[in-house]
Order: C-alpha cells, then sequence, then structure tokens
C-alpha cells in the first residue's frame, strides 16, 4: 500500500496585517475572495487558479526573512510587473529568465512573505 497525491488543495501563511494583505493579494495579484469558516482567529481565503487555494491566518508570530516562498503562475508576466511598480511593490529578484525559458521575480507581500511570480 502506498499514499498516493492528488494534487495541492491550500497554502497557509502567517500574515500580521490583514488589511494590507487582502489589499495585496486580492486587489494587487488579482485573487478571488472565498468563503471561510468562522474560526476563532482572523484571516482570509482566496482561491488561486482552479484547484488551490490561498489561506492568510493572522497570527502574532515572526514572519522569518527566509527562501521559503510560495510561487504563482500569471498569464501576462509584462503586465504583472507593470502592476506591481504601479503598486509600488518592491520587486526584490528579478524579473528574469531560467533556463527553461520561463519568466520569473520575487516580491514581499506587506508583511514580508516571499512570494514568486513566474510564467512558464
Amino acid at each position: 500500500m502506498s499514499i498516493r497525491i492528488k494534487d495541492y488543495h491550500h497554502m497557509a501563511i502567517v500574515v500580521r496585517n490583514l488589511e494590507k494583505c487582502r489589499w495585496f493579494y486580492g486587489d494587487v495579484l488579482g485573487l478571488q475572495t472565498i468563503e471561510r469558516p468562522p474560526f476563532d482567529f482572523p484571516g482570509h481565503w482566496y482561491q488561486v487558479g482552479r484547484k488551490t487555494q490561498l489561506h492568510l491566518m493572522v497570527f502574532n508570530e515572526p514572519i522569518p526573512a527566509t527562501m521559503r516562498h510560495l510561487a504563482i503562475e500569471v498569464e501576462d508576466f509584462d503586465e504583472t510587473v507593470q502592476t506591481l511598480e504601479t503598486e509600488g511593490i518592491k520587486i526584490v529578484d528579478g524579473p528574469g529568465k531560467r533556463v527553461d525559458g520561463s519568466d520569473y521575480l520575487f516580491c514581499n507581500d506587506p508583511d514580508g512573505n516571499l512570494i514568486e511570480i513566474t510564467k512558464h
């Protein structure tokens, strides 16, 4: 017998400033809000693509500066770069091209979580 993974369901990250992070993920990145159960702590949920969700959880714990990150793929990379610049989001690495020809960049959300944006 073995475990057979079907797919990702969700990613959960800790944020501190929910309103600023909702602006980033909802308004800037354009993720769609989905229903969240009434947990005993603040948070917000988004749909990412067809199958995956992003869960923001507000907790008073450190958000380390690390290479751990979540990566999202966009339809139009150049438009994404332009939007980030217009909204004042600092690109911390890239934009660049990988060996396979895909575009990438890294930025941080308002609380410092590292986000990779790519176009394959």
